[in-house]
């Protein structure tokens, strides 16, 4: 996933070298000068301290290095100490002897100025939080190791004993000069003591690993007096809270999220940047079968650094981390099995203006981009294991137990949440999570659900699909699908598939969507709403689509779409095995037309006044009626029949004012013939519509004319 599986990246970066060695001519100031372990050395840095030193000062010193020398002599000459439960067994008398004669030695040891902060990430922590150990003495070209008792689970291997040293705690470097000042950072592992102190080793090479980890075997060849450090519990206690979290505004492709934060006093005050960081875990669908073997990566719900991973918003390549990719490949390292979906992390920084600090509450604001549009996210779907709390499951716990299910369920899961990580003055950072060192549960909220936008661009109509913008999509089978099936489109010719088989290759996906018409249905896909781009054995790409079961049989055509909702191209299809097409109602004749409109006219020549209130009731309702059936463009016959016979029976039970008995019938109006036209019949029909009727009426008059013709040129013939 590359710079999508940023808590992974961040793990890996953790482990990565924690010192920095400088050459140095000159010693600075010491805030710890170490006594020497053999008295040629001890004589060499007194007569040095000698030149600044009143003679009293230089005799005690004499004394005290003397006494020093004498007590390392007597315990180079004891039994060495055990050394701790992973270390090798002390060196023997001789080894001793020769690591005193190496020569290496911690001359000064500077610790920084802000106070060590268990519980916080040194990952990316600036020169100001590293201690400067200064060491004389080196031999160029030769390996050594810094270690520190704040990064060490027990007490540091004494002076002769063999260890090793591994970069992930200690600074592992091959000197290039004689004397140079080492950068030692707190790694955060443990809670440390006020009282910090150093181990130098000695080796002969740098070991480097297959993941790049240094390290090196050797002697301890010296050792520091106790350096004083503050200490800052980050752990213990709710330090910083996301007071609340709420879904501002929905786009198409983005969400954004408004919040509510709150600092301790205790440490507001060295809080330099306010990150608002959120997690996007999506998965649509999972397929194949699980693997029990492969290796799960597990780890605690945390937000993301802001830091590991981060790419800017104006990168040409951003759009990289929002495809729709294989999860599980990236968690597990799986390969019969795939589950498609989203995983990426967003975040906005708010930075400190000079001279002002970041104000302990406030509102803050972060836009989450490269969603997808029309699409449902939030938090569903995931089940811890037995005994387990839900809100401590990390994204690659969610990926790893839909995969485990096995679901063919589609849009199985959905994990997205937000967190508040703070960075102090010294580049050192509290990264909240739910159980592991920087456990800060109540900076931790979960993303109300919501759903994305449509997408506004498409999908066009079907007379907009033409064949200039076919774009080279072609149908699989000759172009034939059958209702019910997955349909494959191969996109190959299509200059958008390059890009896309060029993310295949590193594992990701375009993402497009598919339309059926006449009227645009959107196709759903095995891999969820819409397909992924894929390439065939043969180098060709390709999308595939679900055809419904109920698509009626027949042509249609499918377009494809990316996610912006523009039109990629299209394809004719032809299905089978689908639904017969519903039968269409039977269109009135002319002649059924034509008896409507008369009754109509008929109706419409009565006058209220000379009819009772109650039978002119009824008649008013069926004229009204009859009208509004003359007036559709889409009438059936059933419809017009029915509205005339109706419009009839009123007409036939009009009472006369005065009378009890309805009025006999009018006779029909009788048609006028088309070579005496009768003007006011021609301006009735013309308040009819130009529609499916009128033009049926239009063809009844065709016809009338015709036999009309024909009746004249037989009279002429008898006559002749």
């Amino acid at each position: 996933m590359g710079k999508v599986v940023a808590v992974l990246a961040g793990l890996s970066m953790m482990l990565t070298g924690v010192g920095t060695a400088y050459a140095d001519d000159a010693a600075g100031d010491a805030s710890v000068v170490k006594s020497q372990a053999s008295q040629s050395q001890t004589a060499t840095a007194d007569a040095q301290a000698a030149q600044s030193q009143s003679d009293a000062a230089k005799a005690q010193t004499q004394a005290q290095s003397d006494a020093k020398a004498d007590q390392n002599a007597k315990e180079s000459a004891k039994t060495p100490a055990p050394a701790a439960a992973d270390q090798k067994q002390a060196a023997p008398k001789a080894q001793a002897k020769a690591a005193a004669a190496d020569g290496a030695q911690i001359s000064k040891v500077v610790a920084p100025a802000t106070a060590l902060k268990y519980g916080a990430r040194y990952t990316h922590a600036d020169e100001s939080a590293a201690f400067k150990v200064t060491l004389t003495g080196l031999t160029p070209g030769k390996a050594y190791g810094v270690m520190s008792s704040m990064n060490y689970n027990g007490d540091l291997p004494a002076i002769g004993q063999t260890t090793g040293a591994y970069d992930y705690n200690s600074s592992v470097f091959t000197a290039s000069a004689s004397t140079q000042t080492i950068d030692v950072f707190y790694r955060g592992f443990y809670k440390p003591s006020s009282t910090v102190q150093f181990a130098l080793v000695a080796g002969d090479k740098v070991n480097v690993d297959d993941w790049g980890d240094k390290s090196v075997n050797g002697t301890v060849v010296d050792t520091s007096d106790d350096v004083q450090v503050k200490v800052l519990d980050l752990v213990d206690g709710n330090l910083v809270t996301l007071d609340s979290q709420s879904v501002e505004d929905v786009g198409e492709h983005t969400v954004g999220l408004k919040a509510h934060y709150t600092i301790d006093p205790k440490i507001a005050g060295s809080v330099t940047k306010i990150c608002y960081s959120t997690t996007v875990t999506r998965v649509f669908t999972v397929n194949g079968t699980f693997d029990p073997s492969i290796w799960a990566t597990s780890g605690i719900r945390s937000a993301w650094d802001c830091v590991t991973g981060a790419i800017s918003d104006e990168d040409p390549e951003i759009a990289n981390i929002f495809t729709v990719n294989n999860l599980i490949a990236s968690v597990t390292g799986a390969n019969s099995q795939t589950a498609m979906g989203q995983w990426f992390n967003h975040g906005y920084i708010l930075t400190a203006e000079e001279g002002k600090p970041i104000p302990a509450s406030g509102e803050i604001t972060n836009v989450v981009p490269g969603l997808l549009a029309g699409t449902k996210y939030g938090n569903w779907g995931y089940s811890p294991e037995e005994g387990e709390d839900i809100d401590g499951m990390g994204a690659a716990d969610v990926i790893y137990t839909v995969a485990e299910s096995q679901t063919t369920q589609p849009d199985p899961a959905s994990l997205m949440y937000s967190g508040i990580v703070l960075t102090f003055d010294d580049g050192s950072m509290l990264v909240p999570d739910i159980g592991g060192p920087g456990v800060q549960p109540n900076a931790l909220k979960t993303v109300e659900d919501f759903t994305t936008k449509p997408a506004t661009n498409g999908p066009v109509a079907s007379a907009d699909l033409t064949d200039a913008n076919k774009n080279g999509v072609e149908g699989a089978d000759g172009n034939k699908a059958n209702a019910g099936s997955v349909y494959r489109l191969y996109i190959d010719s299509l200059k958008e598939s390059a890009t896309c088989k060029a993310l295949v290759e590193k594992g990701s996906y375009c993402y497009w969507t598919g339309y059926i018409y006449s009227t645009p249905k959107q196709l759903a896909s095995p891999d969820g709403k819409s397909s992924a781009v894929r390439v065939d054995k043969d180098g060709k790409a390709y999308v595939e689509f679900n055809i419904p079961a109920d698509t009626v049989n027949g042509d249609h055509k499918i377009a494809l779409y990316d996610n912006d909702g523009k039109l990629l191209g299209w394809t004719p299809v032809t299905v089978a095995e689908g639904q017969e097409p519903t039968p269409q109602p039977e269109k009135p004749s002319a002649e059924d037309v034509y008896a409507l409109q008369s009754a109509i006219k008929t109706a419409e020549s009565k006058k209220q006044a000379d009819y009772t209130a109650a039978s002119w009731s009824t008649f008013a309702a069926a004229l009204k009626a009859a009208q509004d059936v003359a007036a559709k463009s889409d009438a059936t016959k059933a419809e017009v029949t029915a509205a005339t016979a109706k419009l009839a029976e009123a007409s036939k039970n009009l009472v006369k004012a005065g009378s009890t008995t309805p009025t006999k019938p009018d006779k029909p109006t009788k048609p006028t013939t088309p070579n005496k036209p009768d003007k006011d019949n021609d301006k009735n029909q013309q308040k009819l519509p130009i529609t499916g009727s009128s033009v049926l009426v239009i063809a009844f008059v065709a016809i009338a004319l015709v036999a009309a013709g024909v009746s004249v040129v037989v009279y002429r013939r008898r006559n002749a």
